[in-house]
């Protein structure tokens, strides 16, 4: 196999684990899969927000798990480069205690390293998010 075909694979093993990550983490609510995908070092930047490792990220999925229900995250775009993958993505989920369904896009930067999350950045709508809820 050439160097450029081994390359290629182990961007595509990394493109799929960060879509295995939103479709076990989220659409399927398996929360286990942060510890196993999530390195115990890892880091992730959401907006102003920092979350170190499997546990302090389990207390944000679990505020907002508490908060939204029958999460629905589809990848609309996946790319990658050395050790970085880049997915923009579309969710659609229910607001628990109003029962609107909201929808809201996002793009989410993670840095593979020995095939789990080492670092990763996030930036979603918060906006629309917002104005959803507020709507009449």
């Amino acid at each position: 196999m050439s160097s450029a075909g081994q390359t290629l694979s182990l961007l595509e093993r990394d493109k799929q684990l960060v879509i295995r990550w939103f479709e076990e983490v989220w659409n399927r609510g398996n929360r286990h899969t942060i510890a196993e995908l999530l390195r115990d070092d890892g880091i992730l930047h959401d907006g102003a927000q920092t979350f170190r490792g499997p546990h302090e990220f389990s207390v944000f999925y679990d505020d907002l798990r508490a908060q939204f229900t029958d999460f629905r995250i589809t990848p609309v775009v996946v790319l990658a480069e050395d050790d970085l993958v880049c997915m923009h993505w579309s969710a659609q989920f229910r607001h628990q205690q109003s029962g609107k369904e909201m929808h809201i896009t996002g793009t989410s930067v993670v840095r593979v390293e020995g095939g789990r999350f080492a670092e990763a950045w996030q930036n979603w709508d918060a906006a629309a998010l917002a104005r959803q809820l507020t709507a009449g």
